[in-house]
């Protein structure tokens, strides 16, 4: 989970943004915000810089501002606040950078769940298993870690998943044959139709 939240500074389309849990959802929050929120910006060639600096420092205000507006609303709590130590945006070597933040939701109508954000973040929603396919929406990437093979059944029935990955895989881990977003031969290719005259 947290390769699938924070690999490439949490910026990719396959980024993990929300985990949907049918229990523990606490725990397994609390669990991401110590391993994430100790994260601050280092330099570029250090081999443990894990941030990506925002080009337009206006980017990142404006997300922070929207998490905070987030916040705001009841039911959403940040975990990764109290292992954080100082604010979520701050200033390194001349850039602006937003530090990882995994916000609790007590449910997916809280507008903090199910957002994404170009940094480290993901919201965790308890939700009962037999719910979790009804609220989680367009996914283009899913993780399930699960042993019960009847949701995997139902997970490979469900048409709003593009990529389904089922065990402890990261949200990041792919393979070039597998689509992206939609069919992978239609994504790179049109088909045409092709006639050749002798001798040209």
């Amino acid at each position: 989970m947290v390769s699938s939240i924070s690999d490439n500074g949490g910026r990719s389309c396959i980024n993990a943004s929300t985990v949907v849990a049918p229990k523990h959802a606490a725990e397994i929050a609390d669990a991401l915000a110590r391993k994430l929120g100790p994260i601050e910006p280092v330099a570029p060639e250090d081999e443990n810089a894990r941030l990506s600096g925002f080009a337009n420092p206006k980017m990142a205000d404006s997300i922070d501002a929207t998490i905070e507006e987030g916040l705001k609303t009841p039911g959403a709590t940040e975990v990764t606040a109290k292992y954080r130590n100082g604010p979520r945006k701050v200033s390194f070597a001349g850039g602006t950078y937003l530090r990882p933040t995994i916000v609790l939701c007590d449910s997916f109508a809280h507008p903090l769940a199910n957002r994404e954000f170009l940094f480290p973040y993901a919201s965790i929603v308890q939700v009962s298993q037999s719910e979790i396919l009804k609220q989680i929406g367009p996914s283009l990437v899913v993780t399930a870690i699960t042993n019960d093979r009847t949701f995997h059944e139902a997970l490979l029935d469900c048409p709003l998943i593009e990529r389904l990955n089922l065990g402890p895989i990261s949200t990041m881990s792919i393979s070039w044959e597998q689509p992206h977003e939609g069919n992978m031969f239609e994504f790179l290719y049109k088909r045409r139709a092709i006639a050749v005259k002798n001798g040209a």
